[in-house]
Order: C-alpha cells, then structure tokens, then sequence
C-alpha cells in the first residue's frame, strides 16, 4: 500500500512510533504507516473514539485478537488503550489490497486467482476458530502481500457498539448478508456470503450486487442471484452455496477451507445441518462418552469459548428499525419484516486492528420475506378510483432524495390519462420505467403502488401526487422497508 504524506493535524509519534504517512482513513480511525525503534514497518491505527466504556471494551477485545492466527492476517504487535490517544499496531502488509489490484488492472484469474479463494477462505476459518467475526468482509479488506493474502480490519470496538443492528447497518453494503439487510447481527455465516461476493469481484472486477445506487443494491441482495460465471467451474457451486439468501444454508468457513484445497472430498456441511446433528448427538448420550468424541457444531465451539448463542423461533417475526438512512446516520427510519430462522448462530466477539467492531451480543437469523411480485396486476383501487380530469397529462420535474449520500437525483416523467385505473412512470437517467397502479384518491392527492418494468435494477414503492395550484408534489417512498424516500415538484408538459 502506498502512504500518503502526514496532514498538519497528524501526530508525528503515537508511543515508541515513528508515523511516516498515511495508509488510509475510514470512519473509527486513521491508519498510519509507522516505523518501530529499530526501523521496522508497522500500521498503526489511531482510533477516534476514547470515552471510557468504549476504552473498557477495546481492552478487552483485544484478548481475543491472540488467538487468531496470524499466518493469514496481519498480527497485532501492541497497543494503548489508557493513554490520550488510544491506537492499535500490527504487521504492515507491504502490497496492494484487492480493490486496489482489482481497480489498476482487473480481475484474477488462473493461479492467482485460486490462491486468493484458498488463503483468504483460511484466513476466514482462523479468524472464526478464535471466535471472531469479521463483520466487513470485502476487497478494501484483503492485502495482497508478497507471501500471499491477508485479511485485515476484522473490527475492533465498533464506534456505536450496538450488535443488534437496530440502530443501524454495520458493514460495506455491496456485501452485506441478506439477513444483517433484514437486521440480524454480523455472524459467521454472513462473513462466508461476504467472502463470497468478495471473490465474485476478484473474479470478475465488478461488485456482484451493483454499486449504483443504496436501494438497488440491497434491493439484490436481497432477492437476486449474482452471475457467477467469471468463476472456474469447478467453484462456481461452492460460491453458489456461500452465498444461499438462508445463512442455515452456508458452508461455515473451515468446511469451506476445505472444500477448496479437497475439491474431491465431501460437499461441505451448511450451519443449519451442522446444528442439526448437533441437536440429535444432545439428544443421544449413547454417542459420546468415555473413548467418543462428540460432534463439534459452530454454535457449540462458540459457546466453549465464552460466545453467547442466540435462538430464533420458526415463524416469529422480526421486525427491524434498519434502513439505508440508518445505516449512514444511524437513525431511525420505517420498519421492515423478517422471519427469523430456527438456526442457532454464533454471536460475536470482535477483534483485529483496523475497523472497529462489537462486544458479544446473542444473534437471531433472519430470513427476508420477499416484497410482492412486481409484474403480477394489481386490483384496481378501492372504489373503483379512476384518474380525476384534473390530474390527466404528461408530467415531468426534477426529484431528490431524503439522504444525500449514496442517492442521485433524477428527472422523472408521469403520464396519467382520465378514467384510467393506472398510469406510467419513467426516469430516464436510470433506465427505470414503471407502472403506476392506483390504489387511492382524494379530491387533491392521488396514491400509486409503483411496479417497475425491471426489478432486478429498479426498486418498487408508494408514489402520492398532491395537487398543488397547477403542480403536482412527488413523494415517493421505497417499497422495501429501507427508509428512503424522493421529493419534488411535476410541471404538466
């Protein structure tokens, strides 16, 4: 990784360092290129939050990041968690990272690309052996060093600390799990989907979701399968398995690790038959005992190393306050329902220098209940509500998003004729057409269910025209429980 100069605000010492540059900057700190003493390369990450729960916290965290391997990583050399600055060193990994490799010259292929699945899954399957959840799984994430790839910034102390999700999402977007979109915790599993994408993007050099717009992506994440033909063939199962919308369905990363350097061997157990045979070898105390050695589930090696396991309950719903809005500000926003699995899954403890993360907290699955179909016709409104006269006409204007970031604003056309029980919608910056479906009116408002023409790209809603003098006002709210909304104003053409 190349440094970048120091800024006037930058220590020039953080303890026995000696700060040279900058290696980057994310939201829980600055990591700086650093020399030890003796000369010796370091990074070291200054984190920003200091108060002294969070200190608490990151000291005893950091007791997780010795178990880890280091073989795969980069090690943790020291810290300071009681001093005005708090920081973490570990190894400097002297290579680009994989977004990095990716962005200046493509994707992978041949050898290089199948040492990146295999180290990286190994690295993947050390970090959870010490009972660690990655929780930011992606490119930005792998080193790509002279003696092989490491995996890095496997969180310490997240800023906001919360696990539960319900304040918000914690990870890259592009390759979040299903169930962290639905407002599980980070577990294992959704590590293993994440790696999964990542090397998707190895494979191919693009984001396997998207990278257009927040909605959008989730929105397939959620609901689509990526196209996995960048991959030899002989992976594309494997991935294909990593990434199973129900985490119960995943390889966990040691059966995974396997998988890879054993192509021939068995297909790799999922989480959910993992705790399966679990549950029956509890049930059958005739399986173990003197000169028999029980099964070792994911959940029950978790919970020797002190990890609290969360149950869910088939058929309860789980209903999240995560939105795109929250994920950037961590605020409130609409809810959005899931059904929670009945698959035991390991919660977290966190570690690693680079981004910060959690303290243990108990994990229920969630499993996303897709939206309607969106190319099914819809009844006509209550009523039998037509278009008014007054509403007729071609419309066009300009609208913008609740949340600046991650959002584009777009010209929008409405085309609505008298007596009809439906309408059109285009935004031709996008691509995105729809259908407007009538579902309620009023003397100076009009209500649509907003059916896009290409789900995989666009995303569905509830539009509300009011009439204002000779303008229409356009407020759009997604129909995926994600909290964003579009406003503007509509001129008739």
């Amino acid at each position: 990784m190349v440094a970048t100069p120091l800024t006037p605000d930058d220590p020039l010492r953080l303890g026995a360092f000696r700060l040279a540059g900058r290696l980057g900057e994310g939201g829980q700190g600055v990591v700086y290129l650093a020399h030890t003493p003796s000369g010796e390369p370091v990074a070291v990450k200054a984190l920003f939050r200091a108060d002294p729960e969070w200190r608490t916290r990151l000291s005893r965290e950091l007791s997780a990041l010795e178990s880890v391997a280091p073989f795969c990583t980069a090690r943790v050399l020291d810290a300071s968690v009681d001093g005005p600055q708090p920081y973490v060193v570990s190894e400097f990994v002297d290579g680009p990272s994989l977004q990095e490799r990716i962005r200046e010259r493509g994707p992978l292929h041949g050898g290089e690309l199948e040492r990146l699945l295999v180290g990286t899954a190994t690295a993947l399957a050390a970090i959870h052996a010490a009972g660690v959840v990655h929780r930011d799984f992606k490119p930005a994430n792998v080193l790509l060093g002279p003696d092989g790839p490491r995996v890095v910034d496997f969180g310490i102390a997240r800023a906001e600390g919360a696990a539960t999700m319900t304040s918000g999402l914690i990870g890259t977007p592009a390759y979040l799990s299903p169930e962290q979109i639905a407002g599980s915790p980070a577990s294992p599993a959704s590590d293993v989907f994440a790696w999964a994408a990542t090397m998707v993007c190895a494979a191919s050099g693009l984001s396997p979701f998207g990278a257009d717009t927040l909605p959008a992506v989730l929105h397939r994440i959620l609901n689509h399968q990526p196209d996995l033909s960048a991959l030899p063939a002989r992976f594309v199962p494997l991935v294909a398995a990593c990434l199973n919308k129900d985490p119960a369905g995943r390889p966990t990363a040691r059966a995974l690790m396997v998988s890879l350097v054993d192509p021939g061997g068995q297909s790799p157990p999922s989480t959910g038959e993992l705790a399966r045979a679990g549950s029956r070898i509890a049930a059958d105390p005739g399986l173990t005992g003197p000169g028999r050695s029980s099964l070792t589930t994911q959940a029950s090696a978790r919970r020797r190393r002190g990890i609290v396991v969360g149950t869910g309950l088939a058929g309860a719903s789980l209903v999240i306050a995560a939105g795109v809005a929250a994920w950037i500000f961590l605020g409130d926003r609409p809810a959005m329902v899931a059904q929670s699995t009945a698959t035991p899954t390991s919660a977290q403890v966190t570690g690693s220098p680079g981004t910060p993360s959690t303290s243990p907290e108990p994990v229920e699955t969630g499993t996303v209940r897709p939206p309607a179909e969106t190319g099914t016709p819809r009844p006509p409104a209550a009523g039998g509500s037509k278009i008014p006269a007054a509403f007729a006409g071609t419309w066009t204007g300009h609208i913008k998003p609740s949340i600046a970031f991650g959002l584009e604003e777009h010209d929008v056309t409405i085309g609505l004729v008298a007596g009809k029980g439906s309408g059109t919608w285009e935004e031709p910056t996008s691509g995105c057409a729809a259908v407007l479906d009538l579902t309620g009116a009023t003397g100076t408002a009009l209500t649509f269910d907003l059916r896009p023409d290409r789900p995989d790209d666009c995303v569905p809603g509830t539009l509300t025209l009011t009439r204002r003098g000779d303008a229409l006002a356009y407020h759009w709210v997604d129909g995926l429980g994600f909290g964003t909304s579009y406003d503007g104003d509509l001129a008739k053409s």
